[in-house]
């Protein structure tokens, strides 16, 4: 349906700005007639209850709309992900704990991999979901909230391992894809030329709640246990959400739309595409490894807890200016040369400084490295979406579901396999490193960094790119 020059063709909800006017130049668009409510075509958008006064788009890449958006997202993100990333600080008083120090290492360690793995992995389903039914998308975030605050809440009076794995594993995981990726879907509408900055500004939340968290869950375990740390991290979970979900809105009125279009798959016939998503899932193979074995690590290096909790804090908080600084860089550069720095950097600091550390000072240099380097990978998600599909918004936030799945599948199996590299090997009874490394840990330093390493062959995508011919 196209209008004069005062008028714009209303697109699908999630469609690019640039579907719907060339609303960079003017900023503001007004819609003074009236919309028919016949579609044109059989797959158009349908119409319905346009309201007869004039609408206006709030601009994109400014504006106090856009930038109470990014605050508010990047404090959910504090909020979903800095406790699954202090996991190591869990599992480390689990251990310890009567009620679960009887329960196998990989029991306790699989809370923590589902706790962040499910959250990656239930991404395409949510986002299908939502994309399908846009106007329900504040119900799942209140939804989510929910589910959060009832697993943290569960958790504290979980007595079987089980029960943990439900509640701080999977409910808290399941909470928390409802409350981000419904939120995360925004970040296309409300952004375009800055979306690499302004998602590096977001992830950069789960760096800013990982410095804090580990201390603040170590302090609370240690001095009143952990039934009254989890009651009061689901209070804080509740409190400090609720304000954020008003901000939390979409660029283009969502009653506009009542009918959404396909998903186009045509991406998974483009080489890069697959190239790209395979390196994702090995970066997500290694990288959790860290974050959730050091504390463990600083402990059999007789370093003390709070030593293992410094270095946990140290990789969330230089993930911080990571983030933004690898986000900032795929915006300007080729985002080869993000994937190479991201992956070849933490390779080498996980094969020559973890795996020669033996006091606090080299730890805490590795967990700086590894926390800029590593963590940051996850700033360069809207670059590959770009180079697979493109920049349409609904079509955006599907692949960007996918490169956060392929993450999650990493991370699931990180633990189990983690688990079987550090127990004792077959013959010996004892675990070794060829040549270096702290005796047990030596295996698991050297796949993490091999996972890491081979991930820098997505580099690779070019190379197919320009013999995949698009249509």
């Amino acid at each position: 349906m196209n209008y004069s020059s005062s008028s714009i063709e209303l697109a699908p909800l999630g469609a690019s700005s640039s579907a719907i006017v060339n609303d960079r130049k003017r900023p503001e668009i007004e819609l003074s007639r009236p919309v028919s409510h016949t579609s044109t075509h059989s797959q158009g958008a349908i119409l319905e209850n346009e309201p007869e006064n004039a609408v206006s788009l709030p601009p994109m890449d400014g504006g106090f709309h856009a930038w109470a958006y990014l605050f508010s997202a990047w404090f959910i993100e504090l909020l979903v992900w800095s406790f699954p990333f202090s996991y190591g600080v869990f599992l480390n008083f689990y251990t310890t704990d009567p009620t679960f120090k009887n329960d196998s290492s990989t029991s306790l360690a699989l809370v923590g991999s589902l706790s962040s793995g499910l959250l990656y992995l239930t991404s395409p389903i949510v986002l299908l979901v939502i994309n399908r039914y846009p106007w329900h998308k504040r119900n799942a975030m209140i939804l989510g909230v929910v589910l959060c605050v009832s697993g943290l809440v569960g958790a504290a009076f979980s007595t079987k391992i089980w029960q943990l794995i439900i509640t701080q594993g999977i409910m808290y995981s399941l909470g928390g894809s409802l409350l981000y990726f419904p939120m995360s879907t925004y970040l296309f509408e409300w952004f375009s030329k800055k979306k690499g900055l302004a998602n590096g500004v977001i992830f950069s939340g789960t760096g800013v709640g990982g410095v804090i968290t580990p201390f603040l869950v170590e302090n609370l375990l240690n001095k009143y246990g952990r039934k009254t740390t989890l009651l009061s991290l689901a209070v804080a979970f509740l409190v400090f959400s609720i304000p954020c979900l008003p901000f939390l809105k979409p660029r283009l009125p969502v009653a506009q739309v009542v009918d959404v279009r396909a998903i186009n798959t045509r991406f998974l016939t483009y080489s890069p595409f697959w190239i790209l998503f395979a390196a994702n899932i090995l970066q997500g193979l290694g990288s959790f490894l860290p974050s959730l074995y050091l504390p463990t690590f600083a402990s059999d290096l007789k370093l003390g807890t709070t030593s293992g909790t410094l270095a946990l804090a140290f990789i969330n908080g230089a993930s911080v200016p990571g983030l933004v600084f690898l986000g900032w860089l795929s915006d300007l550069l080729d985002v080869r040369w993000s994937i190479l720095l991201s992956s070849l950097g933490s390779a080498l600091s996980v094969f020559f400084l973890w795996g020669f550390t033996e006091s606090l000072a080299p730890l805490l240099t590795f967990a700086c490295v590894y926390g800029f380097l590593a963590q940051s990978w996850s700033a360069l998600w809207p670059r590959f979406v770009a180079t697979a599909d493109g920049d349409d918004p609904r079509q955006a936030s599907t692949l960007m579901g996918i490169f956060v799945a392929g993450r999650g599948i990493g991370n699931v199996l990180s633990a189990p396999i983690a688990s079987g590299l550090l127990h004792p090997w077959y013959l010996t009874n004892k675990s070794h490193a060829a040549a270096y490394g702290f005796e047990g840990y030596g295996p698991l330093i050297m796949f993490t960094g091999l996972t890491l390493l081979v991930s820098s062959l997505g580099t690779g995508y070019r190379v197919l790119e320009r013999r995949t011919a698009r249509s």
